[in-house]
């Protein structure tokens, strides 16, 4: 691991006379991904990845007709042949291109595009790597209707719309009562497509590499009338989404996601869970149905459950059954960590104790189901009282999923625990200083697979039933840190040098060329075990030891300045362990110069 001090950065401002690029050098915000599943028995929908975009909004019997946003959910998974896609799309207003032509612009009409870069080289312009599939809604049965298919290959400039790459898709669509589609007399309920894109259209003879990231998006069209005023602008995934621009879409991840913790010493556990009823620790809130389905044609629509002592998390693939979605989110503050601990594991855990459907039925679609539950990164804000399906921030990455099992009767308190790792979260939250802000949504296909927890605001009769976050967290292990203070000095004047490390129970060797730029070590002092030597052939300090696990060790000396010209002087340690090499930099500036910037009042 390599760190570079405040100091450096300030030390780099004052030689270039440039003012800090905002991030600009890196993207507006952390590029959304979503991370698949293998599926080595063929593609089960219920057990697949998913993401979501868009908003569900229905105008009102007496508005048919008037534009509005649709809603979607976006499946994934990946077999030996295919990529597959499944986008379950809630649209009132079905409008298609009745018996098209291969010249006819489906854009103009209901229908949805994804975009794969398979080289993931996030290019200005459409390379050959890139490809896009397009499917027009249209009334069932059409089958795999090649007239609604669309496709395109990167040039290196654009698009190839001619390009005859061979794929499947499925679709179907969902309505009140007749008419139906292309005709706004009664409510529908929207549509859904399915893509099955073999590897060999992408040019690969079997699935990507588990590990292999590519470049995703998705687009959807829409139009709710007959007149060209009812086309609808674009909603897509991610938010930035440029279909002519690669390095606007999302990432795929093929496989789960990975998360191997760093080599630590343990020093604690931090439980955190809400005292009581009214204590704002863990925030939690859900929107959607719930576990009466009352969400209506708007899927709970701009409804804050903020203060409710329940959660409920469901999803189906009809769009039919939107009113019984629901989401959960939460938010758990990390302040109790002490900064600069390494995450050793994090464990979230909420109680279940209900669910949809009637286990004693006889019918086995009336039956509850089982949920598979992801666990996802939330990185834009949100407000626990304000929060609800419209509004809510859309995911940042899937990291962890767990099933959740029907219960036949009442568990009694506190309920079924069921727990995510949630360890990679934690830890990327806790590195940025930001609480761990998560959101649990299933991906399941099933009627009647929707799930009720418990949530924070349950009375004080149930307080083991409250979310709760257990986070291990250890000092880090075979880690050196340098530091040199002062941050400024002149020629003849005395910079201390300070080396720190956690010992591993194991054999180190930590060694420091001193840069030119100083003299000779003065006296080197060392607490906490081992020895250290200093060679000046080679200018070079060594210290060697074996410290015990957590043993903290301190190496410090003083050197002198002796060049006179303003410059910086950069001095790097390397630890050696068998677990590999750590480095730090310490830097100060030498002969430096002060400057002031003039004073700015505002009237």
């Amino acid at each position: 691991m390599r760190r570079l001090t405040l100091v450096s950065l300030l030390v780099a401002l004052f030689l270039s006379g440039h003012a800090p690029t905002p991030a600009a050098h890196a993207q507006a915000g952390t590029t959304r991904r979503v991370n698949i599943p293998y599926a080595a028995g063929g593609v089960t929908w219920g057990q697949s990845a998913i993401f979501w975009f868009g908003q569900n909004e229905w105008l009102g019997w007496g508005q048919l007709g008037v534009p509005s946003k649709n809603y979607v959910d976006v499946r994934l998974a990946y077999t030996t042949q295919a990529l597959n896609v499944r986008a379950t799309i809630v649209d009132y207003y079905l409008w298609y291109k009745d018996a098209p032509s291969a010249g006819d612009d489906l854009t103009a009409y209901d229908a949805v595009s994804i975009y794969v870069d398979t080289a993931f080289d996030r290019a200005a312009k459409p390379q050959t790597d890139d490809y896009t599939f397009l499917v027009g809604a249209r009334p069932w049965p059409n089958g795999n209707a090649e007239a609604y298919h669309r496709q395109a290959r990167g040039t290196g400039s654009g698009w190839n719309a001619g390009w005859s790459g061979t794929w499947m898709d499925d679709e179907d669509m969902q309505w009140e009562s007749g008419p139906g589609p292309n005709s706004n007399d009664s409510i529908d309920y929207g549509w859904t497509a399915i893509y099955t894109i073999p590897w060999t259209t992408v040019g690969l003879s079997g699935p990507p590499a588990e590990g292999t990231v590519w470049g995703l998006g998705v687009q959807l069209y829409d139009r709710d009338s007959e007149s060209s005023q009812g086309i609808v602008a674009p909603e897509h995934w991610p938010e930035g989404l440029d279909g002519g621009l690669p390095s606007t879409w999302g990432q795929v991840h093929f496989g789960y996601a990975r998360y191997t913790p760093p080599s630590a010493v343990r020093q604690g556990t931090t439980t955190i869970r809400a005292a009581s009823p009214t204590d704002n620790t863990v925030e939690d809130a859900w929107f959607g149905g719930g576990g009466w389905c009352s969400g209506g044609h708007e899927g709970g629509g701009e409804v804050n459950h903020g203060d409710d002592p329940e959660l409920f998390i469901g999803t189906e693939v009809a769009p039919t059954h939107l009113p019984c979605f629901s989401k959960s989110y939460l938010r758990f503050p990390l302040s109790a960590i002490p900064g600069g601990s390494a995450i050793l594991s994090a464990t979230l855990t909420l109680h279940h104790w209900g669910n949809a459907g009637d286990p004693s039925s006889v019918i086995p679609d009336d039956r509850p189901k089982p949920s598979w539950v992801h666990l996802f990164t939330i990185s834009d804000p949100w407000d626990e009282m304000t929060i609800h399906w419209n509004n809510a921030p859309l995911a940042q990455e899937n990291l962890a999923a767990t099933w959740i099992y029907p219960v036949t009767s009442y568990p009694g308190e506190p309920g079924i625990p069921y727990s995510w790792d949630a360890t990679q979260a934690v830890a990327r939250a806790h590195a940025a200083g930001q609480p761990l802000s998560i959101a649990l949504y299933g991906s399941d296909s099933d009627q009647h697979s929707s799930k009720y927890l418990t949530a924070s605001e349950t009375g004080d009769w149930n307080v083991a039933g409250r979310p709760s976050l257990t986070v291990v967290w250890g000092e880090p292990a075979a880690t050196v840190h340098k530091t040199a203070w002062p941050g400024m000095a002149n020629m003849g004047q005395t910079v201390t040098f300070t080396l720190s490390l956690v010992g591993s129970g194991q054999a180190l060797t930590l060694t420091d060329a001193l840069p030119a730029q100083v003299s000779a070590p003065g006296q080197i002092r060392v607490t906490g075990g081992g020895e250290a030597t200093y060679d000046p052939g080679t200018r070079r300090l060594t210290w060697i030891g074996s410290p015990a696990t957590g043993q903290a060790v301190t190496i410090t000396f003083a050197v002198t300045v002796q060049v006179s010209n303003p410059r910086v002087v950069a001095n790097t340690a390397t630890l050696s362990s068998a677990q590999g090499l750590s480095t730090d930099t310490a830097v100060f500036v030498a002969n430096g110069h002060q400057c002031w910037l003039p004073l700015a009042l505002r009237h």
